[in-house]
């Protein structure tokens, strides 16, 4: 094999090793053995001292397969791909961040995680324990204990001080992070344990025995009582939330909302179901208001779901406890650990509680709704009669939605809605999957979903920056299952951490990125908007100190510096269609494609 490692860069294959591979030598060997035991697949890391044994056995012991390297260029970025990663596969998401300085860099995206109940293992390098053993450089670096940064929003942590407690910690961890509802869970791993040869005898957990355990099922008589409630409703309401990951619940859904004759609404930020079925009234906000049950499902934010995620202050309160209105809510939800922030500490009043695994509870309740409509002709026909009423409002409200999308569609500087519109067009007949969307302007029933896993969501936590890291590792899982992978991001987010598309370029991750570049942080210019409105100021001074002009940030330039292939910025809207048919050849060459779109507000 030749020594020039520009042959070597796509599989960063090692060379010089044994024919086989050995024996644990060294702990750190150990828990690269156990990592590849767990079924992980990648680790996704920025270099640290703090992890240098760990990072040697992965290549020398472990010879960079399962698990692979996967290395960023920052730690929000690097957490934010596992994150990605983890959301697209539905398997565990791990990575590795260097001691104090690498997990305060980092800790926005390990909230992130904790926020959207993702199965998360944060590795962390530290120490070494052992004063005696310190550099200067560690003292600076070392904690006690260093899970203190993020244990308010982790499911869990560990500081073990021996190989063998370290071994346990992650197996430990895993099976954690994995139970539903699921989350990021942080385990430290010594250097100076890392570095031990190991002495005497070493357990090494059974993967088999670490497992997250069985669905919790929902109470018989609480699912009977939602099955009476939803087939007797005037207009029920099912909102479906994170089961909109897994794509196994699209036709466990379907067969629900078809067997009660219910209309159906996605959750803010998830695609569960599709958007052509006659019973989805996605978007049609006020919705929630005029139903008398609603059935939430696994949505993250009941309270504000049922107050119709209202942006107005004066509403927030108003629609949670609205009279004659029934709540069912199945989730995890009361099970989820809390935090020192106000995550989830909006209440809401419910009726019927059916605390279940959210897709093993959909079956249930759909096996009670059935066994209620058997031989009730009278229950049967007023499904029918629901179903098709609902499918007329389908048919007016996506009718209405084009329409809405077309306003404006030669306009310069072209709409979010246009831009949205070209890129669906541009890659609808491919095997795609959007890892990464803008919530406020993305224009509801445009995008055809076929439902669950063709969208992962959004970030959980708020936390601006976790687009490019979070596209990248679900472009990491995309190219390993044959799938066209697709983000759209905002400019802010995507210039926060651009340096990820050098990630995916370099481990040949292809997928179309396209930034929706209106110049601005858009949300916080439509806010001093708002307030000069309110105060009687002069709006057109709202975008001081938000616009990022003079110099406008070359993002197609930037991109290439990465290796992408990259245009823009695009101003003409005609121009759209064919920059984005070019866009898909280069992915579908293997590329990573940058497209920067300039955009309204």
């Amino acid at each position: 094999m030749t020594d020039d490692p520009s042959s070597r860069y796509a599989g960063e294959t090692p060379i010089n090793l044994p024919e086989n591979r050995r024996d644990a030598e060294y702990y750190s060997d150990a828990f690269v053995e156990f990592l590849g035991r767990l079924d992980v697949d990648y680790v996704f890391l920025l270099p640290g001292s703090s992890f240098r044994g760990l990072h040697d056995s992965l290549v020398n012991f472990g010879r960079n397969h399962k698990p692979k390297l996967i290395m960023g260029i920052h730690e929000q970025a690097v957490i934010a791909m596992a994150h990605g990663y983890a959301k697209a596969t539905g398997k565990l998401g791990v990575c590795m961040i260097h001691n104090l300085v690498g997990l305060m860099n980092g800790s926005m995206a390990v909230y992130n995680a904790f926020a959207d109940q993702v199965p998360l293992m944060v590795i962390g390098g530290s120490g070494p324990l052992d004063p005696a053993e310190r550099r200067w450089v560690d003292w600076l670096h070392c904690a006690n204990p260093q899970s203190e940064i993020v244990k308010s929003y982790v499911k869990w942590s560990d500081d073990p001080v021996t190989g063998q407690a370290t071994l346990d910690a992650l197996a430990r961890g895993a099976k954690i992070a994995m139970t539903q509802p699921a989350g990021p869970v942080y385990v430290t791993a010594d250097c100076g344990v890392q570095e031990q040869k190991i002495a005497g005898s070493l357990h090494m957990p059974d993967q088999r025995r670490w497992q997250a355990g069985p669905p919790v099922a929902a109470n018989p008589q609480a699912l009977a009582k939602a099955a009476e409630l939803l087939l007797n409703a005037k207009l029920p309401l099912i909102v479906g939330g994170r089961l909109g990951l897994n794509p196994a619940s699209t036709a466990v859904l379907t067969e629900l909302v078809e067997l009660t004759g219910a209309a159906y609404q996605d959750d803010l930020a998830m695609i569960a179901f599709p958007t052509g079925h006659p019973q989805n009234l996605s978007g049609e906000r006020k919705l929630v208001h005029e139903a008398d049950v609603v059935l939430a499902i696994d949505c993250r934010d009941l309270a504000s779901l049922l107050n119709g995620y209202t942006n107005d202050r004066t509403e927030v309160a108003q629609g949670r406890d609205k009279a004659g209105r029934t709540v069912i809510d199945l989730s995890l939800n009361g099970m989820a650990p809390t935090s020192w922030s106000y995550l989830s500490s909006s209440q809401a009043p419910i009726d019927v509680q059916l605390s279940a695994d959210p897709l093993f509870g959909t079956q249930q309740l759909t096996d009670a709704v059935r066994q209620k409509l058997q031989s009730n002709d009278a229950l049967q026909a007023s499904v029918k009669s629901r179903k098709a009423i609902i499918a007329e409002r389908h048919n007016a409200l996506r009718t209405r939605q084009r329409e809405t999308a077309k306003k404006d569609w030669n306009s310069r500087p072209i709409t979010p809605a246009r831009l949205v519109s070209e890129i669906h067009d541009a890659v609808k007949h491919k095997k795609w999957q959007l890892a990464v969307r803008n919530q406020a302007s993305f224009p509801e029933g445009v995008w055809q979903f076929a439902g669950a896993g063709d969208y992962l969501g959004h970030n959980g936590g708020g936390g601006v920056g976790y687009g490019p890291g979070a596209a990248v590792g679900a472009a990491i899982a995309a190219r390993d299952a044959g799938r066209f992978c697709v983000a759209i991001f905002g400019d802010g987010d995507y210039a926060m951490y651009a340096s990820a598309i050098w990630t995916a370029v370099h481990y040949r991750a292809p997928m179309l990125c396209v930034i929706n570049n209106n110049n601005t942080w858009g949300n916080d210019e439509r806010h001093q908007i708002e307030v000069a409105k309110d105060r009687n100021r002069p709006r057109e001074n709202a975008w001081i100190g938000q616009r990022m002009v003079d110099p406008a940030i070359d993002h197609a330039t930037n991109a290439r510096s990465y290796g992408a292939w990259a245009a823009g910025p695009v101003t003409e809207p005609d121009e759209l269609s064919k920059v984005l048919l070019e866009a898909v050849k280069q992915v579908e060459s293997g590329r990573v494609a940058v497209l920067d779109v300039h955009t309204r507000l």
